[in-house]
């Protein structure tokens, strides 16, 4: 149980921070913005089984982080004088009260991608 639960948030935290940091600077249309990390985190519930409810918020939440700093090294990379990067569209920021809303997004659609993960393939 417990490598399902690291693989699921190894996989999510990596596959989430390229997303959120390769997207910062394009202006994606907000559905498409949070409709790939909606399904991304419903797949972390998948691969986690029960434990999708703990899985998806924490890579959420580490891939915010990461794609901070990658998004904030890119951005460096071409304008030095850039300031870090503290958030990802109008929608999800790095700070405290911003980031529960999503979080707590991310608590349900790790429970529900969690409940057909324990149909599909069954903890022993």
């Amino acid at each position: 149980m417990r490598t399902r639960l690291l693989a699921s948030v190894i996989a999510t935290t990596i596959g989430l921070a390229f997303w959120w940091a390769l997207t910062e600077p394009l202006p994606v249309p907000p559905v498409i913005l949070l409709g790939v990390p909606a399904a991304i985190l419903v797949c972390a519930g998948l691969i986690a089984g029960r434990l999708g409810v703990v899985a998806a918020p924490v890579a959420l939440v580490f891939s915010l982080f990461v794609g901070s700093i990658i998004a904030t090294q890119l951005h460096q990379y071409f304008a030095p004088a850039t300031p870090p990067i503290s958030s990802f569209g109008a929608l999800i920021a790095l700070s405290l009260p911003e980031v529960l809303g999503p979080v707590a997004i991310a608590t349900v659609l790790g429970a529900v991608g969690g409940v057909v993960g324990e149909r599909l393939m069954p903890t022993r």
